[in-house]
Formats: C-alpha cells, structure tokens, sequence
C-alpha cells in the first residue's frame, strides 16, 4: 500500500500560504518499519531558496528534552547513578528550591518543580548554568505546573554530575551511537551546513537564546537531527527500549518514561515526555491512545510514540524561519497534529494489511 501524499502536499501547501511554515519533513511507522519518509517544500527562503529533503537536519529545539537530556536520565537511572524520587539536592546540593520544600528528580522532568520559566541568558556564558541553578524557586514542589527550560537545564547538570561526562559526549556514547542516529548531535553545527534546515538564526546556530549563549550543551535545547534518526530513537522506544541489533537502550528507566508521574492536579506527564490530551495539547495527534507520549521543538517540530498502538509519527517543520504574517505558533501546532493523525491512519492500514 503505498502513500498518497496528495493529502500531505494540500496540507502543507495550506499551511506555507498561511505562513505555518516553508517545507515540512515527515516519517512514521511500527517498531520493526519505516513506513512514510516523506520532505516538501523549502529548507530555506533567504537569504537563497533551498529544497526540503528527506536527509534535512532540523534544529530540534525543545525536542532536545526528550531525546537528549531524558534519555541520558534514563541510562543513569538504570546504572543506578540517579534516582528519579530523590531529593534533587542529593546530586546538586546548592540547588535552589523555594523554602521548607523538598524537589524530587521528577519534579523537575515534570516541570512542578516550582520553577518559573525565567532566562538566565542575561549571566556571562560561564555563568548561566550556575545561577539556574542556584536561583531560588518561585513555588513549593508538586503544587504548581509551568513548563520551564530551567527544570532541563538542571536535569542536564545533574547528569553531568553523576555520570561524569558533559552532556553531549555521554549523549552521544549511550543514546546515539549505539541507536545509530549518525546525523544527531548538539549545537552549533559546523561542518554539512548545506543540509541544515533555517531558523531565524543562520544556519548550524543554535536558535534557542540560553543553549547558544552557553556556549555549551546544555539540557534544554540545541540538539539538531533527522527524521530518519529520530525514527530509530521511536522504534527504540517501541521495542521496549532495545535497538534492531539487540543492543539494550533503556531498561527498568522505561517505566518512568511511558507511564505518568505528575503530581495529582497537574498537566498529565511522564518523566520527560508530554502524555496530555488533546483538549489540553494542541500537537497531540487525535488517533493516538492515552498511552502516547511526545514533545514539541519551539521551531515547528513534533514527535510522539504511541507503545499501545505500536507506531511512531514525527512531523518537522521551518516555522520560525522567515515567517509571514500574524504569530504562526498555535496554527503550527494544529497543522503538525492533524499531519500526525494522517500518518497515523497510513500505518494502521498497512499493519492491518501485514496482519491480514
């Protein structure tokens, strides 16, 4: 059964003239198939035009919580390096937290840490990571949710601190390589320029304000990558945390991963990953289970993975790049949804077909 992407090409030229986006790649499938890898459109519009391919490399931005800075809690997690329900000061004691309050590592993966969603860009670049963390929080733990770089980029150094390595190197020694995701690496990019896709930063810099002044990996941000890559970091994902070779990715960690662990009253999350609905989440895909879980990038990207269902859908946009017209943020998020929920229905159908 092969794809007709009439119905992906009307959707993406709708949402260029209303200035959603320039070119769009996308991919979906089940644990053991790629079954859509499909680009449209243009990577770039200025300062010269430059076409969409299936190989474009993305600045994932917020994407960058779930593959990176996640996954690496997840491999301390079962080294026994990080405990997700101890007192984050166990790992950073100058962490700051509001008075009389005990934060968890999960509190800051689930963003009721009690952080507002401050910048500390504004510090010299040696100096960022050490005021987020040593700044006080605004909120008692568990009792407030406000989505918050600052509760990644904490979550990043306490990787760090644990497993003694930066961030990006034992990123890339323990989640990347072994997955085999060869186009996957933080920010900024200086080499194969050519196939970055444009921000409204040149290309290969990282757009997001506090990872580029950094001038370092940090947890919250900066990660650029493929639609292929990512596809094999889902089907990692969906075949219970080993890679096609056998080689075990996650292992005890993935019960945080897939499972909620918001305190009750807040946003419904798992450790990392977005799980709620769709009233309350404009990216979720409508076909999806309750089980899905996902993550948006601020620069027009969405990836979620469904274990109940058994498949994956990742939509990849240029959406902060030369835009037009009014705030694009909303409609991009709807776009990227019903592009899932049409990849969705392809790979159902051709499961049902490979059953049959």
């Amino acid at each position: 059964m092969h794809l007709d992407t009439h119905v992906l090409e009307s959707e993406s030229q709708s949402a260029a003239q209303a200035g959603i986006l320039h070119g769009t790649v996308v991919a979906a499938g089940t644990a053991e198939t790629l079954d859509v890898l499909w680009a449209w459109g243009a990577a770039a519009v200025a300062p010269a035009r430059k076409a969409m391919t299936p190989d474009s490399v993305f600045d994932v931005a917020s994407v960058t919580k779930v593959v990176a800075t996640t996954s690496a809690c997840a491999v301390c997690i079962d080294r026994n390096l990080l405990v997700p329900d101890a007192p984050a000061t166990d790992y950073l004691p100058g962490l700051g937290q509001f008075p009389g309050s005990v934060m968890r590592v999960y509190d800051l993966a689930t963003h009721c840490a009690g952080y507002d969603n401050r910048k500390f860009d504004s510090y010299a670049p040696d100096r960022l990571v050490a005021e987020a963390i040593a700044a006080p929080a605004q909120w008692p733990a568990r009792q407030h949710y406000e989505y918050a770089c600052r509760n990644f980029i904490v979550l990043g150094r306490i990787v760090e601190q644990v497993a003694g390595a930066d961030l990006a190197t034992f990123c890339s020694r323990n989640v990347f390589a072994p997955i085999g995701m060869t186009r996957t690496a933080f920010g900024p990019l200086r080499t194969n320029l050519e196939l970055v896709v444009a921000t409204s930063q040149p290309a290969g810099t990282i757009s997001d304000e506090q990872a580029n002044h950094a001038q370092r990996p940090i947890g919250n941000a900066g990660l650029f990558s493929t639609a292929t890559d990512l596809a094999l970091f889902c089907q990692m994902l969906l075949r219970g945390g080993k890679t096609a070779q056998g080689r075990r990715i996650f292992g005890k960690s993935l019960d945080w991963l897939l499972r909620p662990c918001n305190p009750p009253g807040t946003p419904r999350r798992s450790f990392g990953w977005d799980m709620r609905p769709c009233c309350e989440c404009l990216h979720r895909p409508s076909a999806l289970s309750d089980a899905a879980i996902g993550h948006s990038g601020w620069t027009g990207q969405s990836v979620w993975v469904d274990p109940e269902r058994g498949l994956y859908t990742i939509v990849l946009t240029n959406r902060t790049h030369a835009p037009t017209g009014s705030d694009n943020y909303a409609p991009s998020m709807r776009f990227r949804s019903k592009m899932a929920d049409h990849l969705a229905a392809h790979v159902k159908k051709l499961t049902e077909q490979r059953h049959a």
